[in-house]
């Protein structure tokens, strides 16, 4: 007799390489799957022992029939740097399925940050002052290895960070050289400690004056130790189209993969740019390793910002400091209420936050379609009252946009929150179904998997997600969080 933990029988495994999916039994032990094998055999081997099937006993046993069994989803763009201490079920993550998540994005990241001023946009994002207490990326791994999450993390290091810590907050400028060579050097810290890359967010009041220059000499430096650069680029409205040329740039002369984060075309008068910018895309990828990810809402979430008032159609004001009984609402009603202008509104209620509509169907399609798309949900976990896309993202790409409209396949769209992130990301052994892989796993209900979020009660979990296991243990059943913690901090691969 052989003991083992799971079984997962009679399961149809879409197993993150974009391939057909097929019927199989797995086996999980410890963190690993162990053994795939189809449900008619009746004698296996499981690391070259060979088991009759009868034989074999487990502590948990699966019936998976009519059910799709795939691996863990990777959010490839999320906040979540604080939310997996202040809620380490991360039930807005695993209810949709997701077992990694990377943080660190657009240019914020809790580590590494070692400055007591006052703060620029959008660093308050990710809480307040108390949190940023990470002199190194060392310093939040080893939080997070002592108090881990239901999931698993993977650190970008933000640029916004190094910036204003080089800076002396002095920010609304180009850096000088040896505020770079500062920059640099901490970016090598970070690298050394286990970061996988670094972010931008070049739209932003605290880098929105950093040169390109400055930007690829900082890229130079993951080189070195493989890493990632992805980038909320300077523009995704009016000046979409030389945002990704130099987003395309900065990838081409540094030499290092690049993502460029929430691709979108923002502003009426911007639908339709994304024909041109992934075809822009699609060319550069012949010669340098560039992807997107996006996220499958028309509306976007962030800070009340006048800049982004402007381009979009219509302005949900979703919380204010300075107003804190402030109800969720049009800013043109709080305009009205106020009787004042849309611009005095902003400023009587900054800071505040903002959900925008500003993008069209036909271009969300396009980018969701595209070769290179991954998913990532760019939820704003600490925010009062978040967008939709923070609890429904991933249930919505495969109910609405895979099995409603067939914008793909289910396997094609496993695939983008899957194997293609793993593989983009650098995360060893994670995204696929195999043996020897870590046992990040989701059993779907593919016929009625769907979001249930909206942008008035955005804080519903999904319909159609049944059981999540993260490193071989279940974190998520019956639509609720199973109060296990085995998620572990990720480094990304050294790539060759």
């Amino acid at each position: 007799m052989a003991d083992f933990d799971t079984l997962i029988s009679n399961g149809h495994i879409i197993d993150g390489t974009g391939e057909k999916r097929f019927l199989s039994n797995l086996i999980i032990h410890n963190d690993k799957i162990i053994s795939l094998f189809h449900p008619s055999k009746k004698k296996i081997s499981i690391r070259n022992k060979n088991y009759l099937i009868k034989d074999l006993k487990f502590k948990r046993e699966i019936d998976a029939q009519f059910h799709i069994v795939t691996p863990g989803f990777i959010d490839v763009h999320t906040h979540d740097d604080q939310n997996v201490f202040d809620d380490p079920t991360m039930s807005c993550k695993i209810s949709q399925g997701v077992t990694t998540c990377i943080v660190g994005n657009c240019g914020i990241s809790l580590a590494p940050f070692n400055f007591s001023g006052d703060v620029p946009a959008p660093i308050p994002l990710l809480g307040k002052k108390e949190v940023f207490k990470y002199a190194r990326v060392r310093d939040y791994r080893d939080n997070f290895i002592k108090n881990p999450s239901s999931i698993n993390v993977a650190l970008l290091t933000g640029h916004s960070m190094l910036r204003v810590q080089a800076m002396n907050g002095d920010y609304n400028r180009a850096a000088d050289e040896e505020e770079i060579k500062i920059m640099q050097d901490l970016l090598h810290k970070a690298m050394k400690d286990g970061s996988i890359g670094l972010s931008t967010g070049l739209a932003y009041p605290a880098a929105s004056s950093a040169p390109t220059d400055e930007i690829i000499e900082l890229a130079k430096v993951l080189k070195e130790y493989n890493g990632i650069f992805t980038t909320h680029m300077r523009n995704e409205g009016d000046n979409l189209i030389n945002s990704v040329k130099e987003t395309i740039k900065i990838g081409e002369v540094s030499g290092v993969r690049t993502v460029i984060s929430h691709h979108k075309c923002a502003g009426r008068t911007n639908w339709g740019k994304s024909k041109k910018s992934l075809k822009l895309i699609e060319n550069a990828k012949n010669n340098q390793h560039l992807d997107l990810d996006c996220y499958p809402y028309t509306a976007s979430s962030t800070m009340l910002l006048k800049e982004f008032i402007a381009r979009a159609d219509k302005v949900l004001v979703t919380w204010s400091d300075k107003v804190k009984d402030l109800k969720v609402n049009d800013i043109n009603n709080i305009a009205e209420e106020f009787n004042c202008s849309v611009n005095d509104v902003v400023d009587k209620l900054y800071p505040a936050g903002a959900i925008y509509f500003q993008m069209d169907d036909d271009d969300l399609n396009r980018i969701l379609k595209f070769n290179g798309s991954m998913i990532g949900s760019d939820g704003l976990p600490g925010d009062k009252h978040p967008h939709p896309r923070l609890w429904g993202t991933f249930p919505r790409v495969l109910g609405k946009y895979s099995r409603e409209m067939q914008l793909f396949s289910l396997e094609e769209a496993i695939f983008k929150m899957t194997g293609k992130s793993a593989a983009t990301f650098g995360l060893e052994k994670r995204g696929l179904i195999k043996e020897g892989y870590f046992a990040d796993i989701v059993i779907i209900d593919e016929r009625n998997v769907i979001d249930n979020a909206t942008y008035e009660k955005p804080l519903i979990p999904s319909s159609g997600i049944e059981q999540v296991f993260t490193n071989g243990q279940l974190v998520w059943k019956n639509l609720k969080a199973k109060l296990n913690f085995p998620g572990k901090f990720l480094e990304g691969k050294k790539f060759n």
